[in-house]
């Protein structure tokens, strides 16, 4: 609940943004899609700093990136046309499955990113992706690697008056397969666990580059170093990406809640660890075996 909240800015410049975060003698938060701040239990909160009027909602694609602004609407990404490559049709298909069409149309690309909740499944796609973050803090900017970025949570890694700014993600190639499953209890439900894979083969279909990425099974969104090394420089196969799935176990602080408990994760992880192995095969090599 927002018992003190008392003031509403609308800033027209970053620079304006940033300064009333750094404010003193009142504690302002961003406000973005409104979606985290609807279930906030800050009490302190006494001012919000509403950024729409900043230009910040732009979908830009290159040779080399996809530019995501920060205010940039779930919805708009799932219904670009443009985001053709492995890595944007991704990005569309973790964006299918996060909340309904009126979430989506609220919920924004950077507070989905920047909020770690269990129902957050960009983060795990921004892993897999090696996507940087583009912090500001109105006179200068700071570029985040994903791997830092998530190192512990966003929050901690960027400073009171910074806002994340804008998500560059490489584009990819016809030799990249792309996977992202969500399990849920009901469709619009928060994950139980999120699991994205992003790929490379060689024509031995040897894999040569494997991101594995996972959120809602721990506290933070991680990585499957264990299985990444085990799958590079051997041949993509479902055997193979069996074992894959056990190797992710590996290392991962599994956590319970009253959707799914620990046990439940560990034992389910492994399969769709596989399944989305299979399927960015198969988005590179159609007659790729899959389960």
């Amino acid at each position: 609940m927002l018992k003190k909240l008392k003031n509403f800015f609308r800033p027209k410049s970053v620079e304006e943004a940033c300064s009333l975060l750094r404010e003193k003698n009142s504690k302002n938060v961003l406000l973005a899609g409104g979606t985290n701040l609807a279930v906030t239990d800050d009490s302190s909160i006494e001012g919000l700093v509403d950024l729409k009027n900043l230009g910040l909602s732009y979908l830009i694609i290159d040779e080399k990136h996809i530019k995501i602004g920060a205010m940039t609407r779930i919805q708009e990404i799932l219904k670009s046309s443009e985001l053709k490559c492995p890595s944007g049709l991704l990005l569309k298909k973790a964006s299918s499955l996060i909340g309904s069409t009126l979430l989506r149309n609220s919920i924004t690309a950077g507070g989905n990113t920047f909020a770690v909740f269990p129902w957050s499944d960009l983060p795990p796609v921004m892993l897999a992706l090696d996507a940087e973050f583009v912090v500001d803090n109105g006179p200068s900017q700071k570029v985040y690697k994903a791997v830092d970025f998530y190192r512990t949570r966003p929050s901690d890694v960027m400073q009171k008056d910074e806002l994340l700014r804008e998500i560059l993600i490489p584009t990819s190639c016809s030799t990249v397969g792309t996977a992202f499953h969500k399990v849920a209890k009901t469709r619009n439900d928060f994950s139980m666990i999120t699991v994205a894979v992003k790929l490379s083969l060689d024509v031995d279909k040897v894999i040569q580059d494997i991101r594995i990425a996972l959120n809602a099974v721990c506290q933070r969104p991680m990585r499957c170093l264990s299985a990444e090394e085990f799958l590079k420089g051997k041949k993509a196969q479902i055997s193979l990406f069996a074992d894959a799935g056990k190797k992710a176990l590996e290392s991962l602080p599994f956590t319970s809640d009253f959707r799914a408990s620990k046990e439940y994760r560990e034992e389910v992880l492994p399969i769709f660890v596989k399944r989305c192995l299979a399927e960015a095969c198969k988005m590179i090599d159609p007659a790729f075996d899959r389960c």
